[in-house]
C-alpha cells in the first residue's frame, strides 16, 4: 500500500506579519541611528551642526583671509611738531653764569687769570634780548669756552671758593668781578657790561697777551 506524502503549508496571521515587520524595521532604525552617533562622535559637534542645517550649509563661509577695515584717526603733525621742538629746546644744557657784580671795597677777593692766546678757545654772544636777568641796555652775555689745561684750573678754582666772590682777569685787565654760585668747567657764561664785553672781545680777537 503506497501513502501519498503531501506538503502543509502553514500560514502566519496577517497580524503576526506586520509586527514582525515592524520589529525588523526597528532593529534597522536603531542600527542606523548608532551608526550615525558613532560617526558624529568622530567628526565633532561643528559636523552636527552642518549636517542638520540646511540653511547654513548653503550660505557661502566668510574667508579666513578677509581684508579688516579700520579706522585711523588722523595724525596731529602740527602738535608733534611743536612737542618735538620743545624737547629740543628742553634738552639743551644750562650752564653756570657768572653774573657781574660791583666791586668790593675788600681788596682780598681771589683773582682768576686767563691769557687770551692760551687759554681760552671760543667766545659766543647772545644778543641781549635774549638774556636772562640782563638788561638790553647795558649788559650781554658772552659763553667762554676754555682749552683743557685752563678748564682743569676753573674747576678747581671754583670748587675751592664756592659761594664766594671772584674777580676774572684777561690779559692783565679785570673783566669783572661774580659770586661763584656753582660748579665751573671749560664752559660757562658772562654776564657783564657791553663796555667789558667789547674789550674782552678785542683782547681775544688780537690774541694779545703772553702764548706760554
Amino acid at each position: 500500500m503506497t501513502i501519498a506524502s503531501t506538503s502543509v503549508t502553514v500560514r502566519q496571521p496577517r497580524a503576526a506579519r506586520r509586527v514582525m515587520q515592524a520589529s525588523r524595521a526597528a532593529l534597522s532604525a536603531l542600527s542606523a541611528l548608532s551608526t550615525l552617533a558613532a560617526l558624529l562622535a568622530l567628526c565633532g559637534a561643528p559636523a552636527l551642526a552642518q549636517t542638520t542645517n540646511p540653511h547654513t550649509a548653503s550660505q557661502p563661509a566668510a574667508s579666513a583671509h578677509a581684508p579688516v577695515h579700520r579706522a585711523t584717526a588722523p595724525r596731529a603733525a602740527s602738535a608733534s611738531g611743536a612737542s618735538a621742538t620743545t624737547a629740543g629746546a628742553d634738552d639743551r644744557p644750562v650752564l653756570p653764569r657768572l653774573i657781574a657784580i660791583a666791586t668790593p671795597e675788600d681788596d682780598d677777593i681771589p683773582r682768576f687769570a686767563l691769557y687770551a692766546a692760551r687759554d681760552i678757545e671760543q667766545l659766543g654772544l647772545q644778543f641781549p634780548a635774549q638774556a636772562d636777568n640782563a638788561s638790553p641796555d647795558s649788559e650781554v652775555v658772552i659763553t667762554m669756552s676754555l682749552r683743557d689745561s685752563a678748564t682743569t684750573r676753573m674747576r678747581d678754582f671754583s670748587r675751592q671758593h664756592m659761594n664766594e666772590p671772584m674777580t676774572l682777569v684777561v690779559d692783565g685787565v679785570d673783566m669783572l668781578t661774580a659770586t661763584i654760585r656753582s660748579e665751573l668747567g671749560g664752559k660757562f657764561q658772562l654776564q657783564m657790561p657791553k663796555e667789558k664785553a667789547r674789550l674782552l672781545f678785542q683782547r681775544v680777537l688780537a690774541k694779545a697777551g703772553p702764548t706760554t
